[in-house]
């Protein structure tokens, strides 16, 4: 009875050892690989509201922002067409210069001319400043037949930069020979400062 009572004692000693491992290795995958994940997936729980608002206010921040970029770049082509017809210092001082020779190309001839400068903007050096323009005025007076005065008004109309007519007035001075006088006021807007905003 002792030998089979110390048999059942070793046999379940056996079975203890041999489990022990199997146990040991179950508890350390447990603890290792199952229980993190089990603690991830918990504050995962927690956090997914804070989640969902963060992309929800991401998204919002997005879209706000690729307005804004649209606007921004809409607003720079608007500036870059208005800049096309502007004139700068050094091309408006070529126009006044170049202007009897215009009117000479076209076969007319300039009786009169009177120039005046629109209100000065103060200049400044910040480049945020938009940008800062100034008027020039030409009262003039020319003689030439009606298709020459045609043709210099088409001159100044193929020009880059853009002339603006702000009066014309014809009236027959010869008719015998067709001859007409034609007072025109004309305007050009000068860049004073390049401004804008940077990208």
């Amino acid at each position: 009875m002792t030998t089979n009572h110390s048999y059942k004692s070793l046999g379940s000693r056996r079975c203890a050892l041999t489990a022990a491992p199997f146990l040991i290795g179950v508890l350390a995958v447990y603890n290792w690989v199952i229980s993190p994940h089990i603690g991830y997936l918990h504050a995962m729980r927690r956090l997914e509201p804070v989640v969902d608002r963060m992309a929800e206010e991401l998204d919002a921040v997005s879209g706000g922002f690729d307005e804004k970029c649209s606007t921004m770049r809409k607003l720079r082509g608007e500036l870059a067409e208005v800049r096309e017809g502007l004139f700068t210092r050094e091309e408006s001082k070529a126009f006044i210069r170049d202007l009897q020779t215009l009117v000479g190309k076209a076969g007319c001839t300039m009786v009169a001319a009177d120039f005046t400068c629109g209100k000065k903007a103060k200049e400044t050096e910040d480049p945020n400043v938009p940008v800062v323009v100034e008027a020039l005025y030409a009262n003039f007076t020319m003689m030439g037949q009606y298709e020459q005065i045609v043709a210099f008004l088409q001159m100044l109309r193929e020009g880059q930069q853009k002339v603006w007519v702000d009066s014309c007035r014809i009236d027959l001075r010869d008719p015998r020979s067709g001859r007409l006088e034609c007072r025109l006021g004309l305007a050009i807007y000068i860049v004073r400062q390049p401004g804008g905003l940077h990208p």
